[in-house]
């Protein structure tokens, strides 16, 4: 039996405050394997950690726990520089590094390792924690490694821990991939493998059928033209497989409540992680700038803050650059396309700014409006809306940034004929 995770917030601490901002406390892992102590960083996700760490296994000895003492520290050292280039790791940070490292190598010379599922859990951490020290190297180590152990397994389940430890492993996945494609890191064959973009035409196969008929109105009309990649079409179709469960009303402890959170917290994190892959693959396979990229962009982006990730980061920056250069590269623009681009335009400006307004994600709804003056309504923008992912709570905040960006573009001169 596994030990049973305690978070223990201490009132006496200065940055101590209750309930909504309890993240900014300190906590202390309890188990029946031993104490950690880890000092919780003030971040939107905090809030949700406790529920995270119960349902990850906890019982199979001491590497787990000197895994994620490094990878919290890792983080916390992190989140605090303010210095130029990749953070310069303390003393702290390499000891405990240097712990969970010989304790993890240990526990690895034994011949059933590889079935254990604190195995896996460490690995992640360490790996979280080589990223959050910018060693690139070491992040690409632990990943092949991971997926050889996952390999020997055969998979992992659907059960509450094995979709943490595949969130936690896709989140890496997604930033490796976009660091990739936006030419921050080189190509790299081995830590992301490449794949086959496939184009189809009517008649399409009975299984894309399905995967269309799946799709919300505004995007099957642009899968049935033919013009975007099947994967981008699975893609789609996956984030309408979950997209409904964002409205549920999660208020009790019961098993389906538990299930849905935690479908939310791995799902959207593997659309995000796929739409950063649909983009490294266009790259590499030369498709010229276009519909399909702005496709894997907004899902990139506005998918990955729909999980309480709200942080805009110099990724989401260079992808709002690239999102805009993409829309001003579509020519002739078919009904279907101005609809998905408006669409996506105005979703992200609204995800990507929760914190604070982001001049690139104004650039790209601005251009929008301008370059099609029939959105300058908001009864038709509103109607164009409807006929994608649309949350009647949603209504006033969308209404806002439309109405912003309306008054923002009427300010601009208009160029002489």
């Amino acid at each position: 039996m596994g030990g049973q995770l305690r978070l223990h917030y201490d009132s006496s601490d200065p940055e101590y405050k209750p309930e909504t901002e309890r993240c900014k406390g300190k906590a202390t892992a309890c188990c029946n394997t031993g104490i950690v102590s880890l000092t919780l960083s003030p971040t939107a996700l905090d809030s949700y950690r406790g529920d995270l760490l119960a349902a990850l296994p906890f019982g199979g000895g001491p590497n787990a726990f000197n895994s994620i003492d490094e990878s919290a520290q890792s983080l916390y050292e992190f989140r605090r520089w303010t210095g130029a280039g990749a953070p310069e790791p303390s003393s702290v940070a390499n000891r405990l590094y240097g712990k969970a490292i010989r304790t993890l190598q240990k526990r690895l010379s034994e011949r059933s390792a590889y079935l254990d599922d604190n195995v896996l859990f460490s690995v992640v951490h360490l790996m979280i924690a080589s990223a959050g020290q910018h060693d690139v190297a070491a992040v690409k180590q632990h990943l092949t490694g991971l997926r050889q152990i996952i390999s020997l397994r055969g998979g992992l389940s659907k059960t509450p821990s094995h979709l943490s430890i595949r969130s936690l492993l896709i989140i890496i996945e997604y930033f490796m991939a976009l660091e990739q494609y936006l030419g921050f890191d080189l190509d790299d064959l081995e830590s992301i493998p490449s794949s086959r973009l496939h184009y189809t035409r009517h008649p399409f196969p009975p299984q894309l059928c399905r995967h269309i008929a799946a799709l919300p109105d505004g995007f099957a009309e642009v899968a049935l033209s033919g013009r975007i990649s099947v994967q981008c079409i699975q893609l789609l179709c996956a984030v309408s497989s979950w997209q409904s469960l964002i409205g549920e009303q999660l208020n009790d402890t019961s098993k389906r409540t538990q299930d849905i959170m935690c479908r939310l917290f791995c799902e959207p994190r593997e659309c995000a992680r796929d739409a950063a892959l649909l983009l490294l693959y266009l790259k590499r396979t030369g498709i010229s700038p276009g519909l399909e990229y702005v496709i894997g962009i907004g899902i990139a982006i506005c998918v990955r803050h729909l999980s309480e990730e709200n942080r805009t980061s110099v990724f989401d920056g260079a992808l709002l650059r690239c999102m805009l250069d993409n829309i001003k590269a579509i020519r002739s623009p078919q009904p279907s396309d101005i609809e998905t681009v408006i669409w996506l335009a105005l979703i992200v400006n609204w995800r990507t700014q929760s914190y604070q307004p982001v001049r690139e994600a104004d650039d790209v709804l601005d251009h929008v409006i301008i370059r099609f003056p029939s959105l300058q309504s908001w009864q038709k923008v509103s109607k164009i809306c409807c006929r994608f992912w649309w949350f009647d709570c949603l209504k006033d905040d969308l209404l806002k940034c439309w109405e912003k960006s309306t008054k923002r573009t009427q300010r601009i001169p208009k160029k002489k004929s």
